[in-house]
């Protein structure tokens, strides 16, 4: 006897015909009236029933197998009877008796299971196996209403057979010739004989108009060819590009299709979210179905396809993607500096001499004048236009046209504009920009030497402990918490974290390395340190397992980037909700210890300060050991 635990194991096994069963239990119970809790166990004890039919390789279920269900045999007889998926005893059973009085059959009648046999579909004439069925699964599906598509038999207008279910005027068999063999054999009569029905069955035929299969789309004419060359530079417009849906964009060649499966082996192999994964791939098919595998792609095209819907595509993974296998013509407009950048659409606003002039100091400040040293990034020089750009300003307005004109008088008024840091900071960009054009032999006079600003000795700014409290509970994620750690009890700057090598950290002897230009600064990790750093390290193996940036700290876009770049500044804005800056914890806590130890060298080997700045916090903490005693 079958039991319920039996079917709860088959719930998910398919079983063939077992929607049908379903659609006839709805039917059955409409006439007799039992409730949808009633159906649900029919159901259970039909699938039981198709279950052993399947096991036993038979087409349809033999009454015996009624006895082995353990409820409502007659009803689910019934069901299957209706369906005509039950096969009958030869002979009329026995009456059954009252449930209170039943008893298990003690023998039970065995009858030989029927062989296989080949024999031919009376409706599309197709060869196939079977016990007992006249008909093929496709043909019997063919023949059963669909919602509100109603099956009917007649004669089919090609063949000319009659008693088939039609669709349309013609029966499957016809429907399946035409639809392979093209719209031409629609005034033939014969059909393609199959040994074995057609799998899968062609379900958009069953009961559509007949219509010829889907042409082949062509490739793309505009192709680029490896040998040929650019006659001239003209932007492409993709606008009537990004318009088209997948299916009709060009066939892809062979390279493109390989092309396509490499990138889909690499984002599998690198866990890409799906979102990013989509956009790149589409981006890639839209490229090289519309020009081709065999030449390489101008990044130009990229950011002009990009450009036109960037919330559909993405250039940036696709650029690098194409950049490592050979197959990309970088565009150098493109990959210019964004500061630098900037940096030249203010220096064209400026008038053409003092804008010569600037020129020369951006040129020897990057390390590119007569005196070779080590050249500054257009960042740093945007922050020292920062400065500058006011100064500059206020000349203008005087009537100054060149840099040579500005005296040592000038200087001094220009910093006298300004009060404490914001004067020290105009002193030292003038120095730089003056001492360069002297350099390079723009002037001949240096209107700033000689010149001398008194320093400041602003102290580092002290942090209420009730601010400082419940810091880390801001911390949304694992990379947060490691940050916020390293800040907050190692004192570490934006620039050494971002620099952090994966190699840099030793767990297993509880070290960090900071490297700093021209020394290293080794950190002994506390507990927490240690904890933070290690559940980093296994959230950042989770998500980027094969990720080859060296840096420690990445992010979902460094980590696929194959110039393993750091990551950028932004990372810094996770102390925005504690309502501090990352510069003020920092100072903090090396103010926190130089109260705690009134010892500079202590500082210095602690934080790796240098000893003025490690003087400058002795001082800010204990004024009373640094003043001087009066004569």
């Amino acid at each position: 006897m079958l039991s319920i635990d039996v079917c709860r194991r088959i719930l998910q096994r398919p079983l063939v015909g077992y929607r049908e069963v379903v659609e006839h239990t709805a039917a059955f119970a409409a006439n007799t009236g039992i409730s949808k809790p009633m159906q649900r166990k029919l159901h259970e004890m039909l699938r039981l029933a198709l279950a052993v039919r399947d096991a036993d390789g038979d087409d349809l279920v033999d009454e015996l197998v009624l006895d082995d269900i353990p409820n409502y045999g007659r009803s689910v007889q019934a069901i299957l009877l209706r369906a005509e998926m039950l096969r009958p005893l030869p002979e009329p059973r026995e009456p059954e008796r009252p449930r209170q009085s039943r008893t298990p059959r003690t023998t039970r009648r065995v009858w030989a299971p029927r062989a296989m046999t080949p024999r031919s579909c009376q409706q599309c004439g197709s060869w196939f196996t079977a016990k007992v069925k006249t008909k093929c699964e496709p043909c019997s599906s063919f023949a059963r209403p669909r919602g509100n598509n109603i099956a009917f038999t007649g004669a089919c207008d090609r063949c000319r057979r009659v008693d088939l279910p039609l669709a349309n005027g013609h029966c499957r068999g016809c429907r399946w010739h035409v639809a392979i063999h093209g719209p031409g054999d629609i005034t033939q009569h014969g059909a393609q004989l199959w040994l074995g029905s057609p799998v899968p069955a062609p379900t958009s035929l069953r009961h559509s108009e007949v219509s010829p299969p889907p042409s082949r789309r062509p490739v793309s004419e505009h192709l680029m060819d490896p040998g040929q060359e650019r006659l001239f530079e003209l932007r492409r417009d993709w606008s009537s590009v990004v318009e088209l849906e997948r299916q009709d964009l060009p066939t892809p060649t062979d390279a493109a299709q390989l092309l396509l499966a490499d990138l889909d082996r690499v984002m599998k192999r690198e866990m890409w979210s799906k979102f990013v994964a989509t956009k790149t791939r589409r981006t890639l098919a839209v490229l090289v179905s519309w020009l081709g595998a065999d030449a390489p792609l101008l990044e130009s095209d990229i950011r002009a396809l990009v450009d036109s819907r960037p919330l559909q595509f993405s250039g940036r993974r696709v650029t690098q993607f194409l950049e490592t296998r050979g197959l990309l013509i970088p565009d150098s407009e493109f990959r210019q500096d964004a500061q630098q950048k900037r940096l030249e659409a203010q220096l064209a606003a400026l008038p053409t001499t003092i804008a010569q002039e600037l020129s020369v100091w951006i040129k020897a400040v990057r390390g590119e004048g007569k005196w070779e040293h080590t050249g500054r990034s257009y960042r740093s020089i945007a922050r020292y236009w920062h400065v500058l750009d006011p100064v500059l300003k206020g000349w203008l307005a005087n009537g100054i046209e060149s840099l040579r004109e500005i005296t040592q008088d000038d200087v001094k008024r220009a910093i006298a504009t300004r009060k404490g840091t914001p004067a020290r900071s105009i002193h030292i960009v003038l120095r730089n920009v003056f001492r360069a054009l002297r350099q390079e032999g723009v002037i001949f006079r240096d209107p700033t030497r000689g010149l001398v600003f008194a320093g400041i000795n602003k102290p580092p700014p002290s942090v209420p402990s009730d601010r400082l409290a419940g810091v880390l509970n801001h911390a949304r994620n694992d990379f947060q918490r490691f940050v916020m750690v390293l800040v907050c009890v190692h004192a570490l700057s934006g620039t050494d974290m971002r620099h952090l090598l994966l190699t840099d950290l030793n767990l297993s002897r509880e070290r960090l390395i900071v490297r700093r230009p021209g020394k290293r600064h080794i950190i002994y990790l506390d507990e927490l340190t240690y904890r933070c750093a290690s559940v980093w390290l296994r959230e950042r193996h989770r998500r980027w397992p094969v990720t080859t940036n060296p840096h420690l700290l990445i992010n979902r876009w460094t980590a696929v980037d194959t110039t393993h770049s750091p990551i950028g500044t932004t990372f810094t804005n996770i102390f925005r909700p504690t309502g501090l800056t990352m510069p003020t914890l920092r100072q903090d806590r090396i103010r926190d210890e130089a109260f705690e130890v009134d010892d500079p060298l202590h500082l210095m080997r602690l934080f790796g300060i240098s000893s003025q700045t490690a003087m400058r916090y002795i001082t800010a903490a204990h004024p009373e050991r640094t003043a001087k005693m009066p004569r």
